[in-house]
């Protein structure tokens, strides 16, 4: 049987800029040795190697640049919506001609990322929290807007083989909101990325050219509102003026429309020398990071499950997550659970960590033996274990397209 991995844009960025990348990159680097009994294609439209069969399938049509001025897009958006629109007829269904082309019998969206095609395929939800949480504008008006989202998701959830959710969080909300039978959903935990399951330290990473404190909370996201940066702040806040704890706070990631906010109240509470904001950092700064923070503090606002929390696990750093749907399937006994709106609990946590350094020790041990449970190997088995359950069904008809209705 062929299987088809779709892997969409920029695969080959190679920056941790955010958990979809921290994840393709782990997959893509992890299929390079993988053996199996199908024949395996990965599909992008920017990436190839000789070490798969790949298939360039789509350029980006995307031909605006959100830095230029307001009177340069004014200027350029008839010229670029004509050429878009003849790049979109040109390559519309790019995906689809590939897969009919190599005769592939199965398609794996390994990202919510989708295209039609005529073939079998499976489809990867992270999080429903544009139906859970709507109020959040990156899911309702910016960004991946409602309307957009259930578009495709109302075409793709129900026609997908199989849909694939992190926990069972997940799939119950998948169930519920788009009706799909239960033996169709399929659980399969996000990998720990392989960088985090490294124990030796990078020689070449120097930290102090950041001139960050000793201690430090650690928190790597990119700023959306829903990432809830502000509970953090309001809690150094609580644990300066009530229990006299100058705790800092390291920031890494990109800006998505909110770092001016977070900017600005770290100003109005008064913690313009305890807060760092180093944007996106090298793979193997994040690792150092890690390393050298005195906690992982993950407040987001979504979930079913998180890379963060399962990087921290694997790099020693004790975690403080937020207590969303989800979490307490992913992190188990190996974490301490918060309410995100809560910044007296966060506060609270954090004191405790630091007053009884028995919890941190425990934290730190339970999260190396729960990263165990969440490697790109035991992913990876998973994944083919489905594909074998699918290949079950697909052995029915002509491999490829070759089948017609008479």
């Amino acid at each position: 049987m062929r299987v088809g991995f779709y892997f969409g844009r920029n695969v080959a960025s190679g920056d941790s800029s955010g958990g979809a990348n921290t994840f393709r990159s782990s997959l893509l680097n992890a299929m390079k040795s993988y053996q199996g009994r199908c024949k395996y294609y990965v599909f992008s439209e920017d990436y190839s190697s000789d070490e798969f069969d790949t298939k360039f399938i789509k350029i980006d049509t995307g031909l605006g640049f959100e830095n230029e001025c307001f009177f340069k897009k004014q200027l350029l958006r008839i010229p670029r919506k004509i050429k878009r629109m003849n790049l979109e007829t040109k390559y519309k269904n790019a995906l689809n001609r590939a897969a009919v082309e190599h005769k592939i019998d199965l398609m794996w969206f390994i990202t919510p990322a989708f295209e039609v095609v005529e073939v079998p395929f499976v489809y990867t939800v992270w999080d429903l929290e544009h139906r859970c949480q709507s109020f959040f504008p990156e899911v309702s008006v910016t960004a991946w807007k409602y309307d957009d989202r259930e578009k495709r998701y109302c075409y793709a959830i129900p026609r997908a083989a199989y849909v694939v959710i992190g926990n069972q969080a997940g799939k119950d909300e998948v169930i519920k909101f788009y009706g799909v039978p239960e033996q169709r959903v399929k659980i399969i935990p996000l990998p720990a990325p392989e960088f985090a399951l490294k124990d030796q330290s990078d020689l070449s990473v120097n930290l102090s050219v950041y001139n960050l404190p000793d201690k430090f909370l650690f928190y790597p996201a990119q700023v959306w509102p829903h990432k809830n940066h502000i509970v953090i702040l309001l809690a150094l806040k609580i644990l300066k003026e009530k229990f006299e704890i100058k705790m800092h706070a390291v920031f890494t990631g990109s800006d998505k429309g909110n770092l001016s906010f977070v900017q600005q109240k770290v100003a109005e509470l008064n913690l313009v020398d305890q807060v760092h904001f180093l944007n996106v950092v090298p793979f193997n700064v994040l690792s150092e990071l890690y390393k050298k923070a005195f906690a992982l503090v993950f407040p987001s606002f979504f979930g079913p499950d998180n890379i963060p929390p399962l990087e921290a696990f694997g790099l020693g750093c004790p975690v403080i997550a937020a207590s969303v749907n989800g979490s307490a399937f992913q992190l188990g006994d190996a974490a301490i659970l918060f309410d995100p709106k809560n910044e007296n609990e966060l506060a609270d946590a954090i004191f405790k960590l630091i007053n009884y350094e028995e919890l941190r020790k425990m934290l730190i041990l339970r999260g190396k033996e729960r990263v165990k449970f969440f490697t790109i190997d035991k992913y990876l088995q998973s994944v083919t274990n489905l594909i074998d359950e699918f290949e079950l069904v697909r052995r029915c008809w002509a491999p490829g397209s070759e089948y017609t209705a008479k």
